[in-house]
């Protein structure tokens, strides 16, 4: 079961993603932290594994860096209106199945006002959010290792028969069936 689902916007904080991803990976275990370019190997079809994943998640952590709100595709339109977007799918889903939201403010961001976003991602300002600053990374990132504990097990040491063992246990989130969404994604050629 997947704890942590990291969600970002390509061109807005994947190099951060990643650093979050590194370090959660060490703290919580390779299988409690999802990054979907490193999650996925080659080959399975992304969106029923990206719902499963999601689905699995305790925690939905948002990073949003200053260009979140007005990355654009192709024809001008805002990444976060189109409401097959990834991004926005991510967030919408982790508010119905009432995961725990972290929103991650990157190098001086602001949390996007209510109004400038989608009606079923509307609340995502509602969230209690952490920043994470590339000079005081480790300071942040400290910070929100800390608060992840109140939600995933920790990593135990390996067993002396090789295996790992948790002892601690996670609260269990409110889950429902999906709305239908679909999506489609081609890794190389869309966007998250």
């Amino acid at each position: 079961m997947t704890g942590v689902f990291i969600n970002y916007r390509t061109g807005d904080g994947q190099g951060m993603a990643a650093l979050l991803h590194e370090r959660l990976r060490g703290e919580f275990g390779e299988q409690k932290v999802f990054l979907d370019s490193t999650g996925l190997p080659p080959g399975q079809l992304f969106a029923p594994e990206l719902k499963r994943r999601l689905q699995e998640s305790t925690v939905l952590i948002v990073v949003l860096g200053k260009e979140w709100l007005d990355i654009r595709d192709d024809d001008g339109n805002r990444r976060i209106d189109n409401r097959d977007d990834y991004v926005r799918y991510e967030i919408r889903k982790s508010i119905k199945w009432k995961k725990a939201v972290l929103p991650v403010l990157l190098d001086g961001a602001s949390m996007p006002p209510a109004a400038q976003l989608p009606p079923d991602i509307v609340k995502l300002p509602v969230f209690q959010y952490r920043h994470l600053r590339s000079r005081e990374a480790d300071i942040d990132l400290a910070e929100i290792v800390r608060i992840l504990r109140e939600h995933i097990p920790l990593r135990e040491p390996s067993s002396p028969g090789g295996g790992t063992t948790n002892t601690a246990h996670a609260p269990q989130g409110a889950a429902a069936a999906g709305d239908g969404a679909t999506a489609t994604y081609n890794h190389h050629g869309s966007r998250r």
